[in-house]
């Protein structure tokens, strides 16, 4: 279980993520710069070579499986829609807003690394249940990083749409409740619900554990070293009552 940085206590502040750190300004600059790309090469070469595009970088599940274009696992979370500024703006001013204190607590190489590869499960994720979908954004990482901060900062309190107060770790499973519900609805509705689920449920797998065979050796060492001293105390508590009652 991470630790958690903080207990709720205290005045109450306001915060949109404070003084950028150096992963994240780096991430901002790398997606605006890819964005505003994608505008020129949108305004220049027009629909067909936008699409051109989007078959080569965005994910598209049927080429990674039968043209193992795997690089797309990738490059898809660094393009936004150019149809809406709304898709990219909304994703960096999250990813500013829980980023940043994530990144003061864990460092920069560290965030960096966990970002990626929640992305990239939310890349994976996409592709085993959503075979026919083209996704791009950087949606399903910045879900990781929402579970990031609701697990290191449980208690923190989140205004919800700036109106609905709650804890960090409400408001995220909140959002993956509401990502599950709007899956059972079955209704398309352009929005990879799925990367975003897979985001989530990577992050919260790194921040486990689960996927780091060192520390899963390391515990299951100590849990066959735990087993040995209670087979070990039970045999001394056995000796102990055949010496205390010695005709049975």
């Amino acid at each position: 279980m991470p630790p958690r940085y903080d207990q709720g206590y205290g005045p109450a502040r306001i915060s949109f993520g404070g003084p950028l750190t150096t992963a994240v300004k780096g991430l901002l600059i790398a997606n605006v710069a890819i964005y505003v790309l994608q505008i020129f090469i949108y305004g220049i070469g027009g629909e067909e070579a936008w699409q051109v595009t989007l078959t080569l970088f965005a994910l598209n599940p049927l080429l990674v499986f039968k043209k193992l274009f795997v690089w797309q696992l990738v490059t898809y979370m660094f393009m936004h829609s150019p149809y809406s500024p709304f898709h990219i703006l909304f994703n960096m001013l999250i990813l500013w807003m829980f980023g940043c204190e994530i990144e003061r607590v864990w460092g920069a190489r560290k965030f960096l690394r966990y970002y990626m590869l929640t992305g990239i499960g939310a890349g994976v994720a996409n592709c085993a249940f959503a075979l026919k979908s083209q996704t791009l954004g950087a949606s399903g990482a910045v879900f990781g990083v929402i579970v990031a901060y609701g697990m290191l900062f449980p208690t923190r309190r989140i205004w919800f749409w700036g109106i609905f107060p709650m804890m960090a770790r409400t408001f995220a499973v909140l959002l993956a409740v509401i990502e599950l519900l709007s899956l059972g609805a079955f209704t398309p509705d352009g929005i990879a619900h799925f990367a975003h689920l897979g985001g989530a449920l990577t992050g919260y797998l790194l921040l486990k554990g689960t996927w780091s065979p060192r520390r899963f050796i390391e515990e299951m060492r100590w849990k066959m070293r735990r087993r040995r001293f209670r087979t070990i105390e039970d045999d001394w508590k056995r000796s102990d009552r055949d010496r205390n009652y010695p005709y049975h």
